[in-house]
């Protein structure tokens, strides 16, 4: 583990821990940055949600209200709005500023494991326990149509970068990729050890990053429907998020490390240290100039990317 201080604009060094945030009383869940790169939030089993500011100065505030675990967090492409799901089997929007209030809707008639706005912000998708995805109108809190086929839990749902698929994984060991107009299931990834825990769409071509319960992770290219690289990183990898400007890969694990793979040159780079416990969540920002980590230590790590050069 390495440190260093805010700001600077540090290139071509190693990854470093920014700052240590303690506020969660229970292990964190999920992380996800505000698109304006000001502020990022947290979930966690303590039912509660942090808003964290980027800047020191800045107050940090919690978001109260589920009566149950929260599962996810993602904030919408206009940062406008926080979504929330939990094991009470809802989904909240949280207007993400101090004084900001929250609606909720009953989502699932099981736990809701995640949550994911379209890239227009129109519309939000959520994966749950009871094996369906689901869609709704953002604007009228309306529901509009579940998808069906996994036979087991949804671990993770993401839109495709042009809205027009959507991305899936569950503990039934598939990956599957969806048509977003129709609902149709386009095509499967099976796995055949292993079961998928979370999944993330590459930004600027068609490759998924899928975090498995072996301790891999697999790269997916989605429109030719194979198998790109396999690493083993973990003894259970948790969560994977693409680096938004270039072809690097942020990883966390039950081992308590977080990696970082060039996936140009299909080598880790980074192996990063700092919780004590399992790693659940790992996210970079919107612009790649930073990433956080929350693990079961009930801490979130705030990290300065730094190796990458902004030339």
């Amino acid at each position: 583990m390495s440190e260093c201080s805010l700001p600077g604009t540090t290139t071509n060094a190693d990854p470093c821990l920014n700052k240590n945030l303690m506020a969660h009383k229970k292990p964190v869940t999920e992380i996800s940055f505000n698109p304006d790169n000001k502020q990022f939030a947290s979930s966690s089993e303590d039912h509660s949600i942090m808003v964290w500011n980027v800047n020191q100065n800045v107050r940090s505030y919690n978001c109260v209200g589920h009566t149950d675990i929260v599962t996810s967090v993602e904030y919408s492409s206009d940062g406008k709005l926080l979504a929330s799901a939990s094991k009470d089997q809802t989904v909240r929007f949280w207007v993400p500023s101090i004084r900001g209030g929250s609606t909720n809707f009953k989502a699932h008639t099981s736990s809701v494991n995640c949550v994911c706005f379209s890239p227009d912000n129109t519309k939000m998708i959520t994966g749950s326990n009871d094996k369906s995805i689901k869609m709704w109108d953002v604007s009228r809190r309306h529901f509009l149509t579940s998808l069906l086929g996994h036979n087991h839990w949804v671990r993770c749902v993401r839109y495709s970068p042009e809205g027009d698929m959507i991305l899936s994984c569950s503990d039934d060991r598939t990956v599957r990729v969806w048509d977003t107009n129709t609902g149709q299931c386009l095509h499967v990834f099976t796995s055949v050890n292993g079961s998928p825990n979370y999944l993330a769409i590459h930004r600027n071509n068609n490759s998924i990053a899928v975090a498995m319960n072996t301790g891999s992770v697999r790269v997916y290219d989605i429109r030719n429907k194979k198998l790109q690289q396999h690493y083993a990183l973990h003894d259970n990898s948790t969560c994977v998020s693409w680096h938004p400007q270039a072809n690097y890969l942020l990883t966390a694990g039950k081992d308590g490390k977080l990696r970082i793979v060039d996936v140009m040159e299909g080598r880790p780079l980074y192996t990063l240290t700092g919780h004590k416990g399992a790693v659940n969540t790992c996210k970079f920002s919107v612009n790649g100039d930073f990433f956080a980590s929350g693990g079961a230590d009930q801490s979130v790590s705030f990290w300065k990317t730094n190796f990458i050069d902004d030339d």
